[in-house]
């Protein structure tokens, strides 16, 4: 595949991002030596290259720490690999009366100036955010990062095997929809009228994979991330049948 059809099949807005994905193969290709890109992709992209896997003379792989991970760093090699360039970290609230959101870790690290590329998903527990870093961050973190908002806070290493075992807050549920068109899904999660799914696409308030996407007719695949502003992040786990009626039975997670 020439790096022109490459970057044409990579779901993605930044074309600086894919044709960077095109060089790091290449090199992987010829050095014949695994290859790591330094930054987190999100799921439209990982998913797309692994999809294209038959296309390339190495394989693709990805990583994020967590169990089920979005944000992932992706690493090319023609024998399998078991070393990324990641750190599993914690950053733990020291307050005893402020209670922090994921949006308040998350303003954190880019109030330090770091490119959210370069950390993938945040998962909180208690009173500990758990991250996934790329590992060039890590000192720069733990030397700059002493308050989350007001509150003091504390940046140590933890191991990838602890961080594993940390579960997303989410909720599983049953939606019942006609089809898997991105207008049914919407109107399904949300409980709204088609016309009105229709309206929050078309106003550019979802996402699918973490890329806009404004066709309505767009087909959902299973395993999808779907966010909808507004209304919260959804993962379309699994179509577990049909009911009486003919309409799809899906399993989804809400992430809370």
């Amino acid at each position: 595949m020439d790096k022109k059809s490459f970057i044409n099949s990579i779901a993605s807005e930044d074309n600086s991002l894919a044709s960077n994905l095109y060089d790091k193969l290449k090199l992987a290709e010829l050095t014949y030596k695994p290859v790591f890109m330094n930054e987190f992709v999100p799921p439209n992209v990982w998913k797309r290259l692994d999809s294209l896997q038959a296309n390339f003379d190495v394989s693709v792989y990805s990583y994020g720490i967590f169990e089920d991970s979005e944000r992932r760093i992706l690493a090319f090699s023609k024998d399998d690999v078991y070393d990324y360039p990641v750190n599993a970290i914690k950053i733990e609230n020291k307050s005893r009366f402020v209670k922090l959101e994921h949006r308040d870790y998350l303003g954190a690290l880019v109030g330090l100036g770091i490119r959210r590329e370069k950390f993938g998903d945040l998962v909180l527990h208690e009173d500990i955010c758990y991250a996934a870093v790329c590992e060039d961050i890590f000192d720069y973190l733990k030397l700059n990062l002493i308050k989350v908002g007001n509150c003091p806070c504390k940046v140590e290493l933890v191991d990838s095997y602890e961080i594993q075992q940390i579960k997303k807050s989410s909720k599983d549920s049953i939606v019942s929809t006609t089809s898997l068109r991105l207008d049914c899904i919407v109107g399904s999660l949300c409980n709204l009228s088609r016309a009105k799914a229709v309206l929050l696409i078309q106003s550019s308030k979802v996402l699918v994979d973490y890329a806009e996407v404004t066709e309505k007719d767009f087909n959902v695949e299973i395993d999808s991330i779907i966010t909808i502003r507004g209304y919260g992040k959804f993962k379309i786990s699994e179509h577990t049948g049909e009911t009486q009626k003919g309409r799809l039975k899906l399993l989804v997670k809400k992430y809370i």
